[in-house]
């Protein structure tokens, strides 16, 4: 039995008011906006930025000696601890003196005899010319006194420079340090046999003060020395690990070519270094400040951002962030020095940039510390 379209059409109707009746309670929700995103915002500072270089170095002693003993014998002591400071002329290692003393000994016995016959000589010297001059002694006898003579005194001034030597040789049986500074191992322990002038006992670095090597690329080199004609150059050496200072310096030296095939030239600078924290062979991160701009626009380094177009940052308006293109001119430390796209007093985002679009919302959830330097006088 077929059902009639006035039947059809009716249950239609009766099902859509059912429909309408159920969902008639219900509130239709419209899509809610996104809320601001949280970030830190730094003010644009002017401020005053040195002028610096970057490099990295190498701590150098200022002098570096080889120890060897002037004399062959037996190391009888060792008197310093490896790896100790220690102090030009102070005593290091003896060597067993006693074959030296009696050499001295016998250096001194024969320059006792060699006195007595050069008095001798001269004794019959005076004798005779007071014969020749009465006519009792004829010259030849005279002058062959008078050339014994001459030659005991010859033998007397060797048999001294013997005595000399033998003293020498003594003295060099204590080895001392030529220079002050950092000791190494003792390469020569006691009982062993030294030969003289060949045989390294230990090396001895001055650290105090202490060089540290580097090199910047020749295009610099006009600048460092038109900085360095005007005065002191400051030089500062850091850990490049954690970036402690390890100390500061100056600059005293530069070489007097370029190497032409890395395009690069070498420099010194000299560090007090009282506390030894520069250590020979050690690398070290190099800053030359050349001078200071006054007046430089900075801001934090992490609002610095790279997009296709280069450098930019979101900069904050009325809650809302809009990207702006910069041009950083150098960086310093945590800091950017801008060159163009912002003014002193903008406000940048320092921190969660990645929450943001460009015309989006921001809302501040802290303001960035604001950047070390020298403020600007009045600000």
């Amino acid at each position: 039995m077929q059902s009639s379209p006035a039947i059809t059409s009716g249950r239609w109707t009766a099902a859509l008011c059912l429909l309408l009746l159920c969902g008639c309670g219900k509130k239709i929700e419209k899509p809610s906006a996104s809320p601001p995103a949280p970030v830190e915002v730094a003010a644009v500072e002017q401020r005053d930025m040195p002028v610096e270089l970057h490099a990295i170095g190498t701590v150098d002693p200022m002098a570096s000696v080889q120890l060897k003993a002037k004399v062959q014998g037996e190391i009888e002591k060792v008197l310093f601890t490896d790896g100790a400071y220690v102090k030009v002329g102070q005593p290091l290692f003896t060597i067993d003196p006693r074959t030296f003393e009696v050499t001295l000994q016998r250096a001194q016995a024969d320059l006792a005899q060699a006195q007595t016959e050069a008095q001798n000589a001269q004794a019959q010297v005076d004798r005779y010319t007071k014969l020749t001059t009465q006519g009792v002694s004829s010259k030849e006898q005279y002058a062959q006194y008078l050339t014994t003579a001459s030659s005991q005194k010859s033998i007397l001034a060797a048999r001294q420079a013997d005595v000399d030597q033998a003293k020498l040789s003594l003295e060099w049986t204590t080895v001392r340090a030529p220079i002050s500074g950092r000791a190494g191992a003792a390469l020569i322990k006691a009982g062993n046999i030294v030969q003289a002038n060949t045989d390294v006992l230990t090396v001895i670095n001055q650290t105090q003060p202490i060089y540290v090597s580097f090199s910047i690329p020749e295009t610099q080199l006009a600048s460092v020395r038109q900085w360095l004609g005007k005065g002191v150059v400051p030089v500062t050496a850091k850990d490049p690990d954690n970036v402690r200072v390890l100390g500061s310096g100056t600059l005293d030296f530069v070489d007097n070519s370029v190497d032409r095939q890395s395009g690069m030239i070498t420099m010194k600078a000299t560090f007090p270094n009282q506390d030894e924290s520069l250590w020979p062979g050690q690398f070290v991160d190099v800053v030359l400040t050349l001078t200071s701009e006054p007046d430089a626009l900075v801001v934090p380094m992490t609002a610095i951002m790279e997009g296709q177009n280069g450098a930019q940052v979101f900069v904050v308006s009325g809650g809302v962030a809009r990207l702006q293109k910069v041009e950083v001119e150098r960086v310093v430390g945590a800091q950017a020095v801008i060159r163009s796209g912002l003014a002193a007093g903008q406000a940048v985002i320092s921190s969660g940039q990645l929450r943001v679009s460009n015309g989006g919302k921001v809302v501040e959830s802290g303001r960035a510390a604001a950047p070390a330097g020298r403020p600007k006088q009045g600000s």
